[in-house]
């Protein structure tokens, strides 16, 4: 039976459906650092899973060259100290710290009872990874464990001028609605390890974008054909995007999940680069610059800012001064 004491609750489920729900309005913000609440929760799964905290502590104190005999830093900070990017760093030391012990901690502790077993060491690697995973990926933070490392979410540069381009492009736009649903239920499946169903969601997102721009067709190389026919591509276009469309259609028709399920056949790499592939075709299509759409969205979020510090200053400036006795300055001491 699985290890179930760490999982989620009904109320963090609840805030994850909410969360789902948002991020079809507003897109994926992907974290570089880690929130107090992940930090948090890994110090709990810490505690749980074994029964050598200190020893995990101890050896990520050391990786990160903090060595203090009155507190263990890792533990400070993942409780809340610091700041997120310092807080990523404990949660990677300790992440590795645990990983690498649970493979070569052999050393029994000494119980302190003559009366109780020496301790043998204890430690639930798979449910603590799975445990970290999970909370980094709803927190939305840009890093996982996997294959042994810490690291980020698939390739940074393909992340920040693919990925992201692509999340904003379908997120501000309602008439993307469909796709971008689709798109962000591929980047959950993939950072969850449902490579099969990663698959599947890309090809839909990119279809669900062709319909978008009122391209039909049964597959997408038949779509490709129509945009080109309706002068949504150009014919250049189509001799660019063919053969990256025919594998896309093809890798879904193949190795998705639209039809049957085959666990296990499609790797981490092969869901990235379908992810990749998908996002820069939409990219392309919608014919402005990565760095155009992300500056696009960090310009109205700082405009929406500023309007409400400016709704908020005029509130308060619209607010009665206190009462003041009359031929009294405000400040001054009153008659009684």
């Amino acid at each position: 039976m699985r290890d179930t004491r760490l999982d989620p609750l009904p109320s963090e489920m609840r805030r994850r459906r909410e969360q789902a729900a948002s991020e079809l309005e507003t897109g994926i913000d992907w974290l570089d650092g880690c929130p107090p609440a992940v930090g948090a929760e890994v110090m709990v799964a810490l505690e749980q899973l074994t029964n050598m905290p200190r020893r995990v502590l101890d050896m990520a104190d050391k990786r990160l060259g903090e060595l203090n005999s009155s507190v263990w830093v890792c533990a400070e900070r993942l409780r809340g100290d610091g700041a997120d990017d310092e807080r990523l760093d404990a949660l990677a030391a300790v992440v590795n710290a645990f990983v690498w012990l649970a493979e070569h901690d052999e050393e029994w502790e000494d119980s302190g009872y003559g009366n109780r077993p020496d301790l043998a060491p204890e430690y639930g690697v798979n449910t603590f990874i799975e445990v970290v995973n999970d909370r980094l990926l709803h927190a939305r933070v840009d890093w996982l464990f996997e294959d042994g490392r810490f690291q980020e979410r698939g390739n940074f540069v393909l992340h920040s001028e693919v990925l992201r381009p692509a999340t904003i492009l379908l997120a501000d736009d309602p008439a993307f609605a469909r796709a971008s649903s689709a798109f962000q239920s591929a980047l959950t499946k993939l950072s969850k390890g449902e490579t099969e169903v990663a698959l599947t969601e890309g090809a839909t997102a990119l279809q669900e974008f062709f319909r978008a721009l009122g391209v039909e067709g049964n597959s997408l190389s038949n779509q490709l054909d129509s945009a080109a026919s309706q002068k949504v591509i150009s014919g250049a276009d189509r001799s660019l995007m063919k053969p990256l469309i025919d594998w896309v259609n093809a890798d879904r028709s193949n190795r998705g999940n639209a039809h049957y399920h085959r666990a296990g056949e499609v790797s981490k790499a092969d869901a990235w680069l379908m992810m990749h592939v998908v996002g820069a075709v939409m990219v392309r299509l919608s014919n402005r610059e990565p760095r155009d759409i992300v500056a696009a969205r960090e310009k109205r979020e700082a405009e929406n800012a500023a309007g409400r510090d400016s709704e908020a200053a005029n509130a308060a400036a619209s607010q009665p001064e206190p009462w003041v006795p009359t031929g009294l300055a405000l400040g001054e001491d009153t008659p009684f």
